[in-house]
């Protein structure tokens, strides 16, 4: 609301919205922008152990919401430093995908693979652990589904040798 008028429900670009009913704002709803890697090391991958919700104790990729005025490449190194104490360099864009893992919201994922060039592994954010697991033998617990349909697709796009 902009004017201090009420807001009411309104079809607009073909979806109930709500809209200001004395001036031209409308209630946009947008997907938010999260960011992470898949970082690297030979076929080990690294995985967080959580110490959020959602997923509080289950292992995912290191990633977060992107900031504003933040470029998804700069969230994915933001956010791997955060929670795991590495420096890392984007190899390339593995996969974005729309996620329905979090129960709070929708989420546009964006997920790079990544190689470490600094610093030691140490839990750290929102992270309670963190190391690498080969991508032959992961832990079963992982947090979202996202990231499972993920390393199905690196074992499957790297059957043997180095993912990077």
């Amino acid at each position: 609301m902009v004017c201090g008028a009420s807001l009411k429900v309104r079809k607009l670009f073909g979806r109930d919205r709500k809209a200001c009913v004395e001036c031209d704002f409308i209630v946009f709803e947008n997907t938010p922008t999260a960011a992470g890697a898949i970082v690297v090391r030979g076929r080990e991958i690294l995985l967080v152990r959580r110490s959020i919700e959602p997923g509080l104790g289950r292992w995912s990729f290191p990633a977060g919401f992107q900031d504003y005025g933040e470029t998804p490449e700069q969230t994915a190194v933001r956010e791997v430093r955060e929670e795991t104490g590495l420096t890392i360099e984007l190899r390339r864009l593995f996969q974005v995908a729309h996620s329905r893992d979090n129960p709070r919201k929708h989420v546009n994922l964006v997920v790079y693979l990544a190689v470490a060039v600094a610093g030691v592994v140490r839990a750290a954010d929102d992270a309670s652990d963190a190391r690498f697991f080969s991508l032959d033998e992961l832990p079963g617990d992982l947090a979202f589904d996202n990231n499972r349909d993920m390393l199905r697709r690196l074992r499957i796009e790297f059957p043997s040798g180095d993912i990077v």
